[in-house]
């Protein structure tokens, strides 16, 4: 399966997503034009990825910043991880994000109960 790496940039997450490393990361700042748009090839991927997976997979999000529309996005992101999780799959999320973060610590716990 090929890798999906982005760059970051001042608007954009880097993403590196490479099945063969056993490497899943988001990192930086995502406040896309459109979050939508930004977020299908990754959804894409995911799907891709669904239908032979490792045997765990660990994903690693740091993320500084985001605004209300990747907040929606990634948060439907998130739901996908619940379900691929629920489907008997080994599944962590490693969530990073500075003590005072409200709003990271909200959208890391609304669906990820499960990931505990």
């Amino acid at each position: 399966m090929k890798p999906l790496f982005r760059e970051g940039t001042s608007t954009t997450l880097k993403v590196s997503l490479d099945k063969e490393a056993n490497h899943f990361e988001f990192s930086g700042k995502s406040r896309p034009e459109n979050a939508v748009s930004f977020f299908e090839p990754i959804f894409e991927w995911f799907d891709d990825y669904c239908k032979f997976p490792n045997n765990e997979t660990i994903i690693i999000f740091k993320l500084d910043y985001f605004n209300s529309s990747s907040a929606k996005v990634l948060l439907r992101f998130l739901v996908k991880l619940e379900e691929f999780k629920k489907s008997g799959h080994t599944i962590e999320i490693h969530w990073y994000y500075l003590y005072n973060d409200e709003d990271m610590w909200i959208i890391r716990s609304k669906p990820c109960h499960s990931f505990r």
